[in-house]
């Protein structure tokens, strides 16, 4: 029996960078599809410090805020979510996963959400879920 994936949508790193940066091309559409999201969007702390890393000073604060808000729900791996991760990054070291990626791949595992907004359609295409399932697109720009 198949089970059904959590209601939610997982993001990364591209879509709250496009979020925030207003003179990002996909700025509108990722703040229209937040708009018109009324799910819970869920995402990891090294997906955050990507973001912080890639937005001016100034626009960090709103990242911040999301997270203080609970717009964004954040999750930490403990133990067990850490050796799961290692595997990952064993199973897809050819690719040069980077630390993000692989902990939204955790995430979707533990947290049994499947969509995903991102830009990163190439590794979120290739990456799969319990080494099965693929992921859902749900925004990517």
């Amino acid at each position: 029996m198949a089970s059904t994936p959590a209601r939610g949508v997982l993001v990364d790193t591209g879509w709250l960078v496009a979020l925030h940066a207003r003179d990002d091309p996909l700025h509108a559409s990722a703040v229209r599809w937040l708009r018109d999201c009324d799910e819970p969007l869920h995402t990891v702390e090294p997906v955050l410090a990507e973001t912080a890393l890639l937005l001016p000073a100034r626009q960090r604060a709103g990242l911040a805020g999301l997270a203080a808000d609970g717009v964004l729900q954040v999750h930490h791996p403990d133990a067990a979510g850490h050796a799961r991760m290692a595997e990952i990054l064993r199973k897809y070291a050819d690719l040069d996963p980077d630390w993000a990626d692989v902990a939204l791949v955790w995430l979707a595992e533990s947290a049994g959400v499947h969509r995903i907004a991102t830009v990163d359609r190439t590794d979120f295409g290739l990456y799969r879920i319990h080494g099965r399932r693929r992921f859902e697109l749900a925004w990517l720009g």
